[in-house]
Parts: C-alpha cells; structure tokens; sequence
C-alpha cells in the first residue's frame, strides 16, 4: 500500500460508524482473530463525596472475521460486575453483575479505501430491570471524567447503519462520514412496568488526514443530534446536541513511535419535556502521549493523559480533573499469540456542591488476542 491509499485507509477508517474497519485491516482474508482478557478498575475518593469507592471487574469475549478482502464482521460482548461503597459504615455496599449488550458489527468496502458501508446491531442480551440497589451502583461508571471499561449493561435492542466517503486533496485525505442509531424499548427497572425507548441519533462527521514527513496528522469533528426519549410512550427526554473534536499527530523518533492527541467532548443541555426544565451543560477536553518503543518482538507503549471537566446549567465551572499513566506491554508469544497486560494509574479530583473531593484509581489488565 503507497502512501496515498495508505492515507487514504486510514482516515476512512475513523469515519466509518464502528472502529472494525481500523482492526481488521491487518488480519489475513478467511481469519479470524479473538480478543479476551480479564480488566479490573478501582477509584478511592477522599471523604465528603458520599462513596468511597467504585470497582469493577470486567470479562469480554470477541472476535473479528475477515470475510473478503471488502467484508468483514465483528462481535463482542462483556461480563461485567460494578461495586459501590459508601462513605457511610453504617450503609451497606450494593452492586450489580451480569452481561452487557452483544453488538454484532458489519464493514463493506464499496471502493476499497474509498467508500465504506457500515452495519452495527446492539442485541439486547445485556442487565436490565434493575433494582434500586443495582441502579445506584451501576450509574458511577457512566463518567466521561473517569474512564471505566464498561459504562452501562443493558440499553435494549439497536441498529446503526452508516457510509464513510475519503477522496484525495491537495496532499490531504478529505472525507465525510454519517450514520443514524434506531433504537427500541427496554424495561430499565424491575419495580416499574413501563419501558425506555432512547431517541434516534444522527451522527456527521468530517474528517482530514496527510502524511507530514514520516508521520501523520489526522482532525476530526463529529456531530450527534436527538430525537426525544420515551417513557411508557410518551416523551420525557430531549438530549441535547453533542459535538467531538479530534486531533492527532504521530511520527517516529530514532527507533520510537511517539503520537501526541487531544479531544474534546461537548454535551449541549438537553430538556426533560414533562418538567420543561433544562439539564447541565458539561465539556470533557482531554490530551495526552503514547510511545511505542520496539524490544525486539515485543513493544511496550507507556501514556500519559490528562482532563479537564466543566459543568453548569448556563456558566461553566471547574467538575473535576484527571492525570492518567498507563503501561502496556504486547508480548508476541507466537507468530499468531499476543499478550498485552497493561497498569494504569489515575489521580484527580471531582467537585460536588461546591467542594473539591480528591480521588485516586488504579487499572489492571491482561489482554489476550490469536488469530486462527
């Protein structure tokens, strides 16, 4: 592949609705490659929060086929177990177990490089009718602030389908991309009869990609817009818009590969229709390092991240911070057999009601992937 249609691949990769087109490009036609491995995350907060501390413990199972050298599939799904402690002696810790939801996911390259059709299904195989107990567990990982590996269990069956377009520019890869979610109805409670059917989203996105010497600078803006949530068949919910901005530059350094990135997460306020009251506005900027230093067979990628939460109803203030180190070490145990354990270390602090509450978080895991 020149460098062209290399440019080219890989920004219509990250415009294609599922990161599958990305993957399954260095698998041979006819293969297949599973991905396992278990994941555990803690968070301790200082006092004042209200919890002490948040774990989970997570099992996924996947795999990715290259069916053609245009077609290729994707599944994967999560067991996963949440705990929370309160700050509280007195108060009893609660969590909730179980699957999440099996996504199933299709690539078809209509013009190789080029032209990208995308077909993801969300099966609903994952947790729900929730008790109060494991409701209250689960909602501390659905955080843009602090990174867990799995953020929800069950959301109820849903089909995204999507195009991906690149052309080459004046020594750019320009392209655009766009996808529209239907969701269906699913029972979030176990003590409530009536079920939660989320709106449709459209999702747009730009994109621009060039070689710069031996390396690669590649932007990137998405745009996600709502149709309003249902609640036993009526409105309740109208998410407000959500814009990601997206930059990143890589290049090797003597026998290192350094890239350096940055995003940004915006959330508009969205409206609950039945109180016609506006929820918060909230902005996650995040950016960071990762190096890739060559040991032979095997390479190891320490990272460095940071981020930075704002919130309000009208003016933002300060919702917390993140410093983030991780070390991921790929071990090619055979020519198809890798190992990646990876330790991640995470300090910060969160704000609520106006106090500034620290916290501290640690990661381990131990990827598996072999292609067959």
């Amino acid at each position: 592949m020149n460098a062209r249609h290399s440019t080219l691949a890989a920004l219509v990769a990250a415009l294609a609705v599922a990161p599958l087109a990305a993957r399954a490009q260095d698998i041979p036609v006819g293969r297949v490659r599973f991905l396992s491995g278990p994941e555990t995350r803690g968070v301790s907060f200082d006092a004042g929060l209200g919890v002490k501390s948040i774990s989970e413990l997570v099992l996924p199972v996947g795999a990715i086929w290259a069916a053609s050298p245009r077609l290729a599939f994707d599944f994967g799904v999560r067991y996963a177990r949440v705990s929370r402690t309160p700050e509280a002696d007195s108060l009893a810790s609660t969590s909730v177990s179980g699957l999440t939801d099996l996504q199933v996911r299709g690539v078809y390259q209509v013009v190789p490089d080029a032209v990208v059709l995308t077909v993801a299904a969300n099966v609903p195989t994952g947790k729900t009718k929730l008790t109060f107990e494991e409701d209250r567990a689960a909602g501390p990982v659905a955080s843009d602030l602090i990174p867990f590996p799995v953020s929800s269990f069950g959301s109820g069956a849903n089909v995204t389908s999507g195009i991906a377009v690149a052309v080459p520019f004046a020594g750019w890869a320009l392209g655009l991309g766009g996808s529209y979610r239907l969701s269906g109805a699913y029972a979030p409670l176990v003590d409530v009869d009536s079920s939660y059917r989320a709106g449709g989203e459209f999702r747009f996105r730009v994109g621009a990609d060039r070689l710069v010497g031996q390396g690669r600078v590649s932007l990137g803006f998405t745009y996600s817009g709502f149709s309003q949530d249902e609640f036993g068949g009526s409105s309740i919910f109208q998410p407000g818009e959500r814009y990601i901005t997206q930059a990143s530059w890589s290049f090797p350094l003597g026998n290192l590969g350094l890239a350096f990135y940055a995003w940004d997460l915006y959330r508009n306020s969205g409206t609950l229709t039945r109180r016609d009251s506006l929820t918060e506005k909230q902005n996650t900027l995040a950016a960071g390092a990762v190096a890739s230093i060559q040991l032979g067979r095997n390479v190891l990628r320490p990272q460095l991240e940071i981020r930075q939460q704002s919130a309000g109803p009208s003016e933002m203030k300060s919702a917390g911070r993140l410093l983030g180190l991780s070390v991921r070490y790929q071990m090619q145990l055979t020519g198809s057999l890798s190992l990646l354990p990876t330790l991640r270390f995470d300090t910060g602090n969160v704000v609520s009601n106006g106090a500034t509450i620290g916290f501290t978080g640690w990661g381990l895991s131990l990827g598996l992937r072999t292609t067959l």
